[in-house]
């Protein structure tokens, strides 16, 4: 179980400064959808990288500074692996499925395009909840 100074390190390096330390930077947006998506979605990754356990057992006589140092930067991996690739991937998908029904249900181009960021809402809403709520059953079970 990574130590919470490391996620919380993480999550302010990550989340609040917005700092992007990956070596594979997403492209300028996934989608035009709004951001309350990829916070939950983080937030679920968050969830899941306080579960793991980074530093093995045979390390703990390493100094507790460079342990938290070494889940810090494993926690950053990850919660940048997920936000960057399966994040953009899942955003993208909802997008172009949005997009793809609502034309093909009769909306009009120019209208879609006048309220797009407020339809993708819902949508990247609704799967980054699904994903924070398989991860809370998964991680905290009753």
């Amino acid at each position: 179980m990574a130590s919470y100074q490391a996620v919380c390190i993480a999550a302010l390096i990550h989340l609040v400064l917005g700092i992007s330390v990956s070596p594979w930077p997403p492209k300028d947006t996934c989608s035009p959808a709004p951001k309350v998506g990829a916070w939950i979605f983080t937030f679920a990754i968050l969830l899941l990288v306080a579960d793991v356990r980074m530093c093995p057992k045979g390390y703990t006589h390493v100094p507790y500074i460079i342990q938290v140092l070494g889940e810090t930067v494993g926690s950053l991996i990850i919660i940048e692996f997920s936000t960057s690739v399966v994040w953009c991937a899942l955003e993208s998908v909802t997008h172009q499925l949005t997009r793809l029904l609502l034309l093909y249900w009769g909306m009009n181009g120019d209208t879609y395009l006048a309220l797009e960021y407020w339809i993708l809402l819902i949508p990247t809403t609704a799967v980054a909840s699904t994903f924070l709520y398989i991860m809370i059953k998964a991680i905290i079970p009753y």
